[in-house]
């Protein structure tokens, strides 16, 4: 297997979620229960890359590609000739392969964005991550699994920040989002991130 720079597994995998030829110019559509969105959202998918959702990344120490996420290498993912393992995300997720999102609100009081801290805060509990594309007008989008995103959420609820002295939430509220939804935001936020400073490299 060959070092691959920016064309590598990892840029193609991620290319599977930025890409997906869809612009859309509303995401949420309506919201029923606890957040759900509803409507045309539900026909977002995601073309099939061969990658399983994987993200690859060379490690150097073994010449080898290991997913980000689940940490598998890609010589186990593909050790038959069948399809490739899909991924199961992060080690938190338990081995669940469903996806459901959240759409967190940066508190206004806050007197500059934290989305870094908070993104890194989420990341640590090892049940939840920030895609690529997640932040736009004050809003992140979070992934997590079905079987953890009720603790991620009790988590995220106990995040604080200094403002004058005081700790005050550093989310304002949490959207619970369907996967197709949370895709729908993805590719949302890319386009205006495309429409505003051109394609990533």
């Amino acid at each position: 297997m060959t070092k691959t720079g920016a064309s590598g597994p990892k840029s193609r995998a991620r290319a599977r979620q930025d890409r997906d030829g869809v612009k859309y110019t509303r995401a949420r559509l309506g919201t029923a229960g606890s957040h759900a969105i509803a409507g045309p959202v539900a026909s977002v998918t995601e073309p099939d890359d061969g990658f399983g959702g994987h993200e690859f990344e060379y490690e150097q120490v073994t010449d080898l590609f290991r997913c980000t996420e689940c940490r598998v290498y890609e010589v186990a993912a593909r050790d038959t000739d069948g399809p490739i393992k899909p991924c199961t995300g992060l080690a938190g997720y338990g081995g669940d392969t469903e996806r459901v999102y959240l759409l967190l609100t940066e508190n206004l009081e806050l007197p500059y964005s934290h989305v870094a801290s908070l993104a890194t805060s989420i990341r640590s509990t090892g049940i939840g991550r920030a895609p690529r594309f997640s932040w736009r007008d004050g809003r992140l989008l979070v992934e997590s699994a079905p079987s953890v995103v009720a603790e991620l959420v009790r988590r995220i609820e106990l995040l604080t920040s200094a403002v004058d002295g005081r700790q005050v939430p550093t989310v304002s509220s949490v959207d619970h989002l369907t996967a197709e939804a949370g895709r729908a935001i993805i590719a949302e936020n890319y386009a205006a991130y495309v429409s505003e400073y051109g394609e990533p490299a």
